[in-house]
């Protein structure tokens, strides 16, 4: 299924500049191969846990930046946030984000960058995970009205990765998610408008990591697993699935012990 998402003006906190070589342990049931994000209680941003031989997932200034982004990610049941203490009323539902990069020369994704935004629906029922395409285009935050996909508390338990997709196209920035979730096929495209459709793609950029935030920082403590290259290939790589490459189907995790 494809949509074209319309530019929209909304509320949307920025993406603060996530700090360079913060490093930690591996989440609980990170899979063999692949790295994980750590976001402690009170946090905005992820620390990395990196198992022995793996370099990604990309963090901080990469020059020259290339034209796209791919990468496996599995959200788990800890992604159930809910905020009890919230800076501002509408926090909970203020989005999150999921690894992108910035874009058109600038450091800080808040004014140009590309990116998935996420949240944890407490007002509905029942309740969901909310994912959508999410780019800033000279400091105007863009993303749909309605969600790109949805994942139940059964989708984020079944332990399934989803793979993730940016891609610079001239004037517009296009989305991909493509996985399979106990059955469910997923197969959804979006592009959002870029503000500097003539800026070359070999400009550098800063690839930022998971999220939390809007203006709260997260109330409990949350992980996520990722694998960037996806499908282990070298970003970049003739055929590759990784970052700088081209997109293909994430495979089914095997935790490990």
């Amino acid at each position: 299924m494809s949509r074209k998402i319309i530019r929209k003006t909304g509320i949307a906190a920025a993406v603060a500049l996530a700090a360079v070589g913060l490093s930690g342990c591996l989440a609980p049931g990170t899979p063999p191969g692949w790295s994980s994000y750590t976001i402690e209680r009170g946090a905005h941003s992820a620390t990395v846990g990196r198992p022995a031989g793996v370099a990604g997932p990309l963090a901080g200034w990469v020059s020259p930046g290339g034209a796209s982004r791919t990468y496996d990610f599995v959200l788990t049941p800890t992604a159930e946030y809910v905020l009890t203490a919230p800076t501002q009323p509408e926090d909970q539902f203020d989005w999150n984000k999921l690894p992108g990069f910035s874009d058109c020369g600038d450091i800080d994704l808040a004014r140009n960058g590309a990116m998935f935004g996420w949240r944890w629906r407490t007002d509905t029922s029942p309740r969901v995970l909310e994912l959508v395409p999410y780019a800033n285009a000279d400091g105007v935050h863009q993303y749909p009205d309605s969600a790109l996909v949805t994942l139940s508390h059964d989708d984020l338990a079944a332990n399934a990765p989803l793979r993730y997709s940016i891609q610079i196209d001239g004037s517009v920035y296009r989305f991909a998610i493509d996985g399979t979730i106990r059955g469910r096929d997923i197969h959804e495209t979006a592009t959002l408008p870029r503000s500097c459709p003539t800026n070359p793609t070999s400009t550098g950029k800063w690839y930022a990591g998971f999220y939390f935030g809007g203006t709260s920082t997260s109330p409990s403590q949350m992980y996520a697993y990722v694998r960037e290259p996806a499908g282990g290939s070298a970003p970049g790589q003739t055929g590759g699935d990784g970052s700088l490459g081209s997109s293909g189907p994430a495979n089914r995790l095997t935790e490990s012990a």
